[in-house]
């Protein structure tokens, strides 16, 4: 009766215990990258009252007589499943799809989540803001390439700080020169002013003008010009349809020294002209030329308004001029064995010898998954399997309360014998 009554309390703690992870489960149910947890029992030593013997003549042999001894707790596991997705539309939240953590740090200690609700601090470094703890990835040059070959770093957004510019490399046209323009007493010529930029984001206006030759008759010259200085010279000559060859380009160099202004100078701004959507054909006024500029790539100076966080965990700025440009790229942590991670609180997980060393890398690489800016991931928990348990473990708990009562019974029972 005392081993029953034993055995029976055995059964209580471990219900306790297994009720507590319930409870705990229930309680983060709305808890970010929230990973549920399960427990699993495991019989105590048992007692041997008998051993087994073989079978010896006409003896058929018998089987060993055992007592349990009670339950214990075999192992809590977490359960590293994939939680639903929710839409936040906050840039700076960021969600794993597959395997892999977060990884974080305070220069100390690093560890490991798959809680993405991050912001951006007053130095514009990425941090949990629960902890405080830094975001790790690999940080990309100034023309946007990440190094993935780099052990991780902090990661900095500067909004409002960054600027960015692009200096024109091309300029494209598009229009008409009227082919019936004359050519005396003075020949045509149409001028049109082109706005570039230069290296520093200046806004420089060149002037293009097209004259027409009398021979050849398809002819037309141009010239660019830069405050007064002539700076690109060529020659369009169009086919009997009115059209240039494709690929009809001009070159023009405005030197740095002659866009000197109060001491700053840009680099020498060199940029090419297409002037192949242009055509000659005949119109009904004297002039008759639309010639204008479809396009250029310059932008002047820009400020890093926004970012967004891509599948391959680059993240990606969005500047005031239209300029987007690469800052840097989250990275991503995998393990050999995930149930051998230890928690440490706030969603976060720390590597231990059972977990093995973390494999660090970018996303959408070796096994590890993708991330979705503006999206979190919501917990794990799946209510109906834990009030199922957790209507389990009650009974199991009653149930042992009872062997207990029924032990104490027969404990009563045995004592009102000497009576």
């Amino acid at each position: 009766m005392g081993m029953a009554m034993l055995t029976a309390v055995t059964g209580l703690q471990s219900h306790q215990r297994r009720l507590d992870v319930i409870a705990n489960n229930i309680a983060n149910v709305n808890t970010v990258g929230y990973r549920s947890s399960r427990v699993l029992f495991q019989d105590l030593f048992s007692q041997l009252l008998r051993g087994g013997s073989a079978p010896v003549g006409n003896f058929g042999g018998s089987n060993p007589q055992q007592v349990g001894l009670g339950v214990r707790i075999a192992s809590i596991d977490v359960n590293h499943q994939q939680g639903s997705l929710l839409s936040t539309g906050v840039s700076s939240d960021l969600a794993i799809q597959g395997n892999g953590f977060f990884v974080l740090s305070d220069g100390q200690k690093t560890a490991f989540t798959r809680d993405g609700s991050f912001d951006l601090n007053s130095n514009g470094l990425l941090i949990d803001p629960a902890t405080g703890m830094r975001v790790q990835g690999y940080l990309a040059d100034d023309t946007g390439v990440v190094n993935t070959d780099q052990p991780p770093q902090d990661i900095s957004i500067p909004i409002g700080s960054a600027g960015i510019v692009r200096s024109t490399t091309n300029v494209y046209l598009i229009g008409n020169l009227n082919a019936n323009a004359p050519t005396t007493p003075v020949p045509t010529t149409v001028t049109r002013t082109v706005e570039v930029y230069d290296s520093l984001g200046t806004s420089r206006l060149v002037t293009l003008s097209f004259t027409k030759q009398a021979t050849p008759a398809n002819q037309w010259t141009w010239q660019a010009s830069y405050d007064g200085n002539s700076v690109g010279t060529g020659a369009l000559t169009f086919s009997t349809s009115g059209t240039l060859p494709l690929g009809t380009t001009g070159t023009v160099t405005i030197p740095g020294a002659l866009m000197n202004i109060t001491g700053s100078q840009p680099n020498d701004l060199t940029f090419n002209i297409d002037f192949t959507e242009i055509t000659q054909l005949a119109t009904d006024s004297t002039t008759g030329s639309d010639v204008t500029v479809r396009s250029q790539d310059g932008f002047p100076r820009g400020v890093l308004e926004s970012f967004n966080i891509g599948a391959n965990g680059e993240i990606v700025g969005v500047f005031s001029n239209g300029l987007t440009r690469v800052f840097a790229q989250v990275a991503l942590a995998t393990f050999s064995n995930v149930g051998g991670l230890v928690r440490d609180g706030n969603n976060m997980f720390l590597e231990t010898p059972a977990s093995g060393v973390a494999q660090v890398g970018p996303p959408r690489s070796g096994s590890r998954g993708t991330v979705s800016g503006g999206v979190l991931e919501s917990s794990n928990v799946d209510l109906g399997t834990e009030f199922s348990s957790l209507i389990v473990t009650q009974r199991g708990f009653q149930a042992n309360a009872r062997t207990i009562t029924a032990a104490d019974t027969l404990l009563q029972e045995t004592v009102n014998l000497g009576r």
